[in-house]
C-alpha cells in the first residue's frame, strides 16, 4: 500500500509562493500557492489566460435522456420555448444553453420534470463516461455517484445492456440521485448507501467498469464557484489526497481482471491527480493506465512532473481539460485497468 500519512503527503506537496504568484493571487483573490502552481505548470502567459477564464461563468449543458427522447426533438422543443442551444461538438446528445427566456428556467420546464433531460453545470463530465463505456455492455459501479450526472448518463447508455450500481456516502445527495433516476424513468439502477472505501470488504460482486469520481477540491469549477479560490489550503489538499488514494485503491479492488476504472476529479491540482495515481501505481503490480479508446477532442495529457515531484510515466496517458484551452471546467481523469496475470 502507498504511504497515505497526511504529514508525509503534506511534506511532499508543500510549495512556497514567489512574489509574482503573490501579486497575481492578490489581484485575482486566490491563495498564493495555487497561483504558484499555475505558473510552474503553464508559465506566465497561460496562467493569465487561466485566471481570466476562471472569471467567466460557464453556461449549463442539457443532456438529452435518449431513453425517452431523441436529442434533435428535445432541442426543437426547448428552442420553441425560447432557449438558445449550441450542440456540444463531440457528443450528439448534449447542448450548451447559451441563452434563456427568463421563465421558465432550464431546470423547471415541463420537459425537465418529465425526465427528458439532465442539466449539467458543464460538458466536461460527459467525456469520462463516454470513454469508459465506449463499445461496452455490462454492469457498472459508480462508487461516489451523487448527485447523479454520471450515473444517470451511464444508465441511459446501458438500458437493456447493463445495470448501474450507484453508491454514495452522503444521504441527502443520495436522495437527489434517486430523484433523478425516478424523474428520468431509468429502470436499470441499484442505489446503495456506503463509504466507497468499505465496498471491497462488504460486497462480493466485482465489475468490468468502475466510475470513481472522488470528492475533491473542485478547483476546476472556480468560474461557477469563486469560493474555491480560497477554500482549500495545502493542509486541506493533503487530507483530500489521502482520501483520494484510499478511494482509488478501493475502486481498483472492485474491478474484475481486465476491467477498467475511470478516476475522475473536477480539479486541475496535480496533487489530486497525477500524484494520487502515481502513489497507487507505485504500490501495486496489477494495474496500468490505458489510453482513451477514441479522441473526442484535443485534450491535454497528464503531467510528467511538477515542482519537486516526478510522476510515473504512465500518467501521461491521463486526460487534462483546461478552462482557457477547452472552454470547460478544469477536469482530470485517468482510465486504469486491472491486469490479468
Amino acid at each position: 500500500m502507498p504511504m497515505t500519512d497526511v504529514s508525509t503527503i503534506y511534506s511532499e506537496i508543500y510549495i512556497e509562493a514567489g512574489e509574482k504568484a503573490k501579486l497575481l493571487a492578490e489581484r485575482y483573490g486566490y491563495l498564493p500557492y495555487m497561483v504558484q502552481r499555475y505558473l510552474l505548470i503553464l508559465g506566465h502567459e497561460d496562467t493569465l489566460k487561466l485566471l481570466e477564464a476562471f472569471e467567466r461563468p460557464l453556461k449549463p449543458v442539457v443532456r438529452a435522456n435518449t431513453f425517452l427522447v431523441e436529442p434533435d426533438k428535445l432541442r426543437r422543443r426547448l428552442e420553441e420555448m425560447g432557449f438558445g442551444l449550441e450542440k456540444v461538438p463531440w457528443y450528439h446528445g448534449a447542448f450548451r444553453v447559451v441563452s434563456s427566456p427568463g421563465h421558465p428556467t432550464i431546470g423547471a420546464t415541463h420537459e425537465y420534470l418529465k425526465g427528458l433531460y439532465y442539466v449539467h453545470r458543464d460538458a466536461s463530465a460527459l467525456a469520462p463516461v463516454l470513454l469508459l463505456l465506449h463499445e461496452y455492455r455490462g454492469d457498472v459501479l459508480d462508487a461516489c455517484a451523487a448527485p447523479g450526472g454520471k450515473a444517470t448518463f451511464a444508465a441511459q447508455l446501458l438500458v437493456g445492456h447493463g445495470v448501474v450500481y450507484a453508491n454514495d456516502i452522503h444521504l441527502p445527495r443520495l436522495r437527489a440521485l434517486v430523484s433523478h433516476f425516478m424523474r428520468m424513468k431509468l429502470p436499470n439502477n441499484v442505489v446503495t448507501w456506503a463509504d466507497a472505501r468499505r465496498l471491497p470488504k462488504s460486497w462480493s460482486k466485482r465489475f468490468s467498469r468502475v466510475v470513481m469520481d472522488v470528492p475533491c477540491s473542485s478547483e476546476g469549477t472556480i468560474m461557477n464557484d469563486p469560493s474555491r479560490k480560497t477554500k482549500t489550503t495545502l493542509k486541506d489538499l493533503a487530507l483530500l489526497a489521502k482520501r483520494e488514494i484510499e478511494l482509488l485503491q478501493a475502486g481498483i479492488e472492485m474491478l474484475e481482471p481486465e476491467g477498467v476504472l475511470a478516476y475522475i476529479t473536477c480539479s486541475i491540482a496535480p496533487e489530486e491527480n497525477e500524484y494520487v495515481v502515481t502513489k497507487v501505481l507505485e504500490s501495486r503490480n496489477d494495474v496500468d493506465v490505458v489510453e482513451p479508446p477514441v479522441k473526442l477532442f484535443e485534450w491535454d495529457r497528464g503531467l510528467s512532473s511538477f515542482h519537486k515531484l516526478v510522476f510515473d510515466d504512465r500518467v501521461r496517458r491521463c486526460v487534462r481539460i483546461w478552462p482557457h484551452r477547452h472552454q470547460m471546467f478544469g477536469f482530470t481523469f485517468c482510465l486504469i485497468t486491472k491486469v490479468r496475470w
